[in-house]
C-alpha cells in the first residue's frame, strides 16, 4: 500500500510528469499529422509548451495562486 507523505501521494506525483508531457505532446503531433507541419517543429512546440507549463507552475507557487500552480494541464 502506498503511504501519503504530508498530504502528497508520491506515486501520483511521479505519474503527473509523464502525463503532462503526453498531454502537451498530443496537440503539436496531431497538428503535424493532419497538416504539413514537420515533426521537428512539433518537437519544438512541445518544448515551448512545457516551458510555459513550468513557468506558470513556478509563478503560481511564488504567488500562492492555486490556479496558476496547475500550469497549462491543470494537474
Amino acid at each position: 500500500m502506498i503511504k501519503k507523505v504530508i498530504g502528497v501521494n508520491p506515486l501520483w506525483e511521479a505519474i503527473k510528469e509523464p502525463l503532462r508531457l503526453l498531454v502537451l505532446a498530443l496537440i503539436p503531433f496531431a497538428l503535424a499529422y493532419f497538416t504539413k507541419l514537420s515533426y521537428e517543429w512539433a518537437g519544438v512546440i512541445v518544448v515551448v509548451l512545457r516551458f510555459i507549463d513550468k513557468y506558470l507552475y513556478e509563478l503560481g507557487k511564488a504567488k500562492n495562486n492555486l490556479t496558476l500552480e496547475g500550469g497549462l494541464t491543470r494537474f
